[in-house]
C-alpha cells in the first residue's frame, strides 16, 4: 500500500469526496431533526384532550398563546436537564479520571 502523504488526488475527485461527505452529514442531521420533530409533535398531541381540538389529520392548532409558551418552557426545561445531566456525568468522569 502506498504512503498516504505521497498519494495525490485530482481536484474533481476531491470535490466529489467533499460532496459525498456533505451529503452524508446532512442526511445524518436531517434524520435526527425529523426524529426530534416527530417526538415533539407526538408529545404535543399527548398533552391534549382529544376532544379539545378538531384534528382532521392536522396538528392540534390553534393553541392559546399562554399554553404554547408553557409548552415551550417545559420543552426548554427538559432539554436543559438532559444537557445538564450529561455535563455533570462528564464532569464527574473527568474529576475521577
Amino acid at each position: 500500500m502506498s504512503n498516504p502523504s505521497n498519494t495525490t488526488i485530482d481536484s474533481e475527485h476531491y470535490r466529489q469526496m467533499l460532496v459525498r461527505d456533505g451529503q452524508r452529514r446532512f442526511d445524518e442531521w436531517h434524520g435526527e431533526f425529523l426524529r426530534y420533530q416527530r417526538e415533539f409533535t407526538q408529545s404535543l398531541e399527548n398533552e391534549h384532550d382529544p376532544q379539545e381540538f378538531v384534528h382532521d389529520g392536522k396538528p392540534p392548532y390553534p393553541i392559546a398563546n399562554e399554553r404554547y409558551r408553557q409548552m415551550l418552557v417545559r420543552d426548554g426545561q427538559r432539554r436543559f436537564k438532559e444537557w445538564h445531566d450529561k455535563f455533570l456525568s462528564y464532569q464527574k468522569k473527568f474529576l475521577q479520571g
